[in-house]
């Protein structure tokens, strides 16, 4: 006779989105109670928990087992070279425009919600790309992600499959030129963009820190995981951490329109920092 699965009732529920959204900003909608059961109840039997309500109270005493916990429950689906207009802006529009300025320091981008790393090891491409043609140009790129677990893979950042594919096909000269690897045991960039990446684990709804300033942020695909409350309070924390003239590029299913912020729409998905 098969096991019987563990149901996550109402009041498990309700605590259990509390939780999540106290330790993390994101707001789990009444119709996501199967996907959060789905996504745990791999956990509980890891755990040796025979409910929720006790699982609850394992997470409430033990920090790993939070992490843990936000590590299951955060979707991390991603791919290098998504979305190629917003690549196109980066490459024609954006790099040319700080290269013009001659600034005596490195450009600084920032993938906020970096997931497994492709995101950042594109934007370390197109930059080493520019760096091998413009005399002075450096950049650095920084990445963040709310779970461990992803922020380890971005780390290694080692790509097979989907992650690659379309980098890949619609961009050959640039993935012969900046990876190396092969299908088998994946590719990766090489060391001269590896040694320029950096990822470390950062919740968005804090701020990040005074002295990190960037001149490019891509906040893709998270903020319609937040009300419009904490949408607006990572918009800020965003703002803050944002040179003068800075851009932020945002998700194909997200806007910035019906939000009280300090940014400006350039073009579809694409924003700039208002200042003054």
């Amino acid at each position: 006779m098969p096991e019987k699965e563990i149901e996550l009732q109402t009041s498990s529920f309700n605590k259990l989105r509390a939780l999540i959204h106290q330790k993390t900003g994101i707001t789990v909608a009444d119709n996501r109670r199967g996907l959060l059961q789905s996504r745990l109840r791999g956990r509980l039997r890891e755990t040796q928990e025979d409910s929720f309500t006790s699982y609850l109270d394992r997470v409430a005493k033990d920090a790993n087992e939070l992490q843990e916990l936000i590590d299951r429950i955060t979707t991390n689906e991603t791919y290098c070279y998504r979305t190629p207009r917003i690549w196109d802006f980066f490459r024609d529009t954006f790099l040319p425009e700080f290269c013009d300025k001659k600034l005596p320091r490195p450009m600084r981008a920032w993938s906020a919600a970096s997931s497994t790393g492709e995101e950042a090891h594109t934007i370390g491409i197109f930059c080493e790309d520019q760096r091998q043609t413009s005399s002075g140009f450096d950049y650095e790129v920084f990445g963040t992600d709310i779970s461990s677990r992803v922020v380890r893979k971005a780390q290694e950042g080692r790509y097979v499959g989907k992650a690659i594919a379309r980098l890949q096909r619609e961009q050959p000269t640039l993935f012969e030129r900046h990876m190396t690897g092969d299908k088998d045991a994946g590719f990766a960039v090489k060391p001269e963009i590896k040694s320029r990446l950096t990822f470390k684990l950062h919740n968005l709804i804090k701020p990040l820190g005074p002295s990190q300033k960037f001149d490019i942020v891509f906040l893709r695909n998270v903020l319609i995981y937040f009300s419009a409350e904490e949408q607006e309070r990572i918009l800020r924390n965003v703002a803050r951490q944002m040179q003068p003239d800075a851009y932020l590029i945002i998700g194909e299913s997200e806007s910035l329109t019906r939000l009280d912020t300090a940014f400006q729409q350039v073009s579809p998905l694409i924003y700039s920092l208002e200042t003054g």
